[in-house]
This record gives structure tokens, sequence and C-alpha cells, in this order.
């Protein structure tokens, strides 16, 4: 009866995480470089033992605009990041980040700076991000039919510090933790949030 339960709250879970901006972050101030591409794929932690997939491909536009697909469970949307202050080797890099998607059951848009400094293979950063969330229709538990959200429109603050360690040049594994203030619409929804991923460079 108890993984019953804890089933039952894994996929409330699951279910709540595409109901608001991507939890994930898994950006750096530094950009990719005209014509490259760039694949991430990563866990986001969700509490008990819920586990949430998250995919980014990204290319290089120019040798400093990324632009790229951003995958979370039940949320699909487009960013751009442009890289201020780009240092592809060793050094502080900034950048901006815009998104704009679509979730289950309605849409999302979020900005931002990053930041970040590399030292040869361990690459820490901060990404501080603005996020606005529209609900078309209330939110309802899927097991026992209690309001969740209301539909309306939300916005809160996410603060994500993360650090890359990369094996190779193109290779490398993230860790982050994220934290919200403001409310997102979803009281369940807390944080922090820890997310590990793999990132690829091409």
């Amino acid at each position: 009866m108890k993984k019953l339960i804890a089933l039952f709250l894994v996929f409330s879970l699951l279910v709540l995480s595409g109901c608001v901006a991507p939890l994930s972050s898994n950006f750096t101030g530094r950009s990719l470089g005209k014509g490259k591409i760039g694949l991430d794929a990563a866990a986001v932690h969700l509490g008990e033992e819920a586990w949430c997939p998250a995919t980014k491909l990204a290319y290089g536009m120019t040798s400093n605009l990324d632009i790229g697909l951003q995958f979370e469970l039940f949320t699909i949307g487009l960013f751009a990041k442009y890289s201020f202050i780009n240092t592809i080797e060793n050094g502080f890099s900034s950048a901006a980040l815009f998104s704009l998607g679509a979730t289950t059951n309605g849409m999302y848009a979020y900005t931002g700076p990053v930041l970040s400094y590399k030292m040869d293979f361990v690459e820490p950063y901060f990404v501080g991000r603005y996020n606005y969330v529209h609900y078309n229709e209330e939110i309802e538990d899927i097991w026992f039919g209690d309001t969740i959200a209301e539909a309306g429109n939300y916005s809160y603050f996410q603060f994500t510090f993360g650090s890359i360690l990369w094996i190779t040049r193109k290779v490398g594994l993230n860790f982050e933790l994220s934290t919200f203030s403001g409310t997102t619409g979803l009281p369940e929804l807390e944080g922090p949030i820890f997310i590990v991923g793999l990132k690829g460079r091409f």
C-alpha cells in the first residue's frame, strides 16, 4: 500500500512539472560558437521518488548567439541566449536568456542573466530567471479532484546554482540546485530542486 501511495505521489509530481516553466536551466555564459551543436540531457529531482526528464538541443547561430529547443516532460519551448562576455577558454562569461513555450495547460516565458567562470575542467554557473506562466484552466489533482491551481497568470523568480565537470573538451557532467521566490501557482511545487545531467558539444 505504501508503494502504491508513493507511486501516486510520484505521478502527480510529474504531471505538475509539466504545468510550469522548465525547471532545469543548464546554461552557462559561454556560447557554443558559430555552427556548433549542443545536446544536454538531465534528470530533475522533484522530491519523494520523482524524477523528471529534461532535454535541450542548441545551435550556434553566430559566435555569440545560440538558439534551440527545450523539452521537459510535458513542456516544449524555444530559447535564445546571447553572450555579452564570451570567454571560450578559461575565464568569466555572461549572457542573457529568453524562452517561450507551451505546457500541458497553457504557456510560459522566462528571461534572465547567466554568469559562469571556466577554470580548466570545472565551470561553475549562476542563472537568475524571471518566469511567467499562464494556465488556461484550473489544474485539478488527478487522484482526488481537488483544485491545485486556479486559471490565470503567475510569475516567480528562479535562482539556479550549478557547476559542470568537463570530462573532455566536448563532454561534461553538470549538477545544479534551484530555489524559487514568488508563486508558481502550484503550492505543492517547492524548492529546492536538484538536477543532474550530461552535456555534449559537437
